[in-house]
């Protein structure tokens, strides 16, 4: 292995027209790899632990990217849910349940009430796709895709199919149960979370629900 240069190593440079258009090297003092071109530095920056930078010389990831990202392709993610990072009025766990909390803008709490029509979302371990800025004070809140969630069997045992509402446990939904309206029956607009794809019979847990906020 090469040390680390103490000052920036060129190693190739392309030319068109007389100039300079691509600087292929190595930063001062690291053992990375740099491509700038004429007019953006960092076009592509290679770190020796593996990580990649588009326009960006800092990357936090195994690929970062500073600017909009086109694909013309699928985007494949082993995780099933859309998440965002939204400010939580106090530190919540994953699969908890979570409602719009009325008394600050744009911030969710732990579910407390059954059929909350607040009902905002579900706590991600792992989303598929996260929007937003990580800060400290949020929590990663899915809004759709299949997310594992809290739930509490003292309302009724939830069978695979079964729709899913907030419930008087803190953080836990409960299996749905419908009403009839002009001889109709119904469930309550606005409070349904999703459908469950794993059964509990009894107990409280965590079960796998296809979130599909109504």
């Amino acid at each position: 292995m090469l040390d680390a240069p103490t000052a920036n190593s060129l190693l190739l440079n392309f030319l068109a027209g007389g100039q300079t258009r691509f600087s292929v090297y190595r930063p001062a003092g690291t053992g990375d790899l740099a491509i700038d071109s004429n007019s953006m530095p960092s076009v592509l920056y290679l770190t020796n632990d593996g990580r990649v930078g588009l326009g960006t010389s800092s990357p936090a990831a195994k690929l970062h990217i500073t600017g909009s990202v086109q694909a013309d392709g699928n985007i494949a993610a082993k995780y099933q849910d859309v998440a965002e990072w939204v400010k939580t009025s106090r530190e919540v766990s994953q699969g908890t349940v979570v409602v719009i909390d009325s008394r600050e803008r744009d911030q969710v709490l732990a579910s407390s009430v059954p059929y909350d029509t607040r009902v905002a979302g579900v706590v991600s371990a792992s989303p598929g796709v996260l929007l937003g800025i990580e800060e400290a004070g949020k929590a990663k809140i899915a809004h759709s895709g299949r997310v594992k969630v809290k739930v509490d069997t003292a309302y009724g045992p939830i069978a695979v199919g079964d729709l899913l509402v907030t419930s008087s446990t803190p953080g836990h939904a409960m299996r749905s149960t419908p009403v009839e309206l002009g001889g109709v029956v119904i469930h309550r607009p606005g409070t349904l979370i999703g459908k469950a794809l794993e059964p509990l019979d009894s107990g409280s847990g965590e079960i796998l629900i296809l979130l599909m906020l109504q």
